[in-house]
């Protein structure tokens, strides 16, 4: 498996829960609130001010890498490399 480099890691980094999710997975977005969002998947799962909570599991983050990660159970390198677009989601 290839690893990644800092500037990936970095790029990954930037990508917001709520951004991710509307490009990527919008059927998977449910308006929860004036500024919340939860996924249908996970209705516990709100996302709100930048950050993003599972309240029934206690796993919080603030970007789509914790939640590809924390939440969805993906590989470090997998998750870098699906947000630098070097990836099929």
């Amino acid at each position: 498996m290839p690893g990644v480099t800092k500037e990936q890691i970095a790029r990954a980094k930037e990508w917001d829960l709520l951004s991710y999710l509307q490009r990527y997975e919008p059927g998977e977005l449910k308006k929860c609130g004036a500024e919340e969002y939860c996924t249908k998947s996970h209705d516990s799962l709100r996302i709100s001010n930048g950050k993003c909570h599972w309240h029934s599991r206690e796993i919080g983050g603030r970007t789509a890498l914790d939640y590809l990660i924390k939440v969805r159970g993906m590989e470090f390198v997998d998750v870098v490399l699906l947000l630098c677009g070097e990836k099929a989601p």
